[in-house]
């Protein structure tokens, strides 16, 4: 779903720098992944297979998305891996809800879509409000902060 009210990598800077302004010492305490690059975001998809929507170019807040970074604890190959155990074909897990389920893209003709899926054992795939992961990132990376 796009719509002009859609959630925008700049939409998401500003929410980004107001948190840090307002909370500094919160965002202290994290320990992100490194911010990838194009070239390991490349990698990641050709190692996947899979081309990820233009929302997944980025990551802020307190919220853990599964990266690029291929030393890091979130490195996405390693993650879908991990997640193939229990998802059905056709999803990309991008990130853990830490009890059981994850919140997924569909992948159609080998391109991940912008929408948010949340997936478990208990419930299957279910739409969720957030039309992309930056809206996804907007309410979990810093709204809890």
């Amino acid at each position: 779903m796009t719509t002009e009210t859609s959630m925008n990598l700049d939409d998401l800077r500003r929410i980004d720098a107001r948190y840090r302004a307002e909370k500094p010492n919160l965002f202290r305490l994290s320990s992100a992944d490194a911010a990838a690059s194009e070239e390991q975001l490349t990698r990641v998809e050709g190692f996947l297979g899979i081309k990820l929507p233009s929302s997944y170019r980025g990551s802020f807040g307190l919220t853990t998305i599964f990266s690029a970074d291929p030393n890091g604890e979130w490195y996405l190959p390693r993650k879908q891996g991990e997640a193939l155990k229990y998802l059905p074909d056709g999803l990309l897990a991008f990130s853990d809800d830490f009890a059981g389920g994850y919140y997924v893209l569909r992948v159609e003709k080998d391109l991940a879509q912008e929408a948010i899926y949340y997936w478990n054992d208990d419930g299957g795939l279910i739409p969720t409000e957030f039309e992309n992961v930056l809206a996804f990132v907007a309410r979990y990376g810093y709204e809890s902060a």
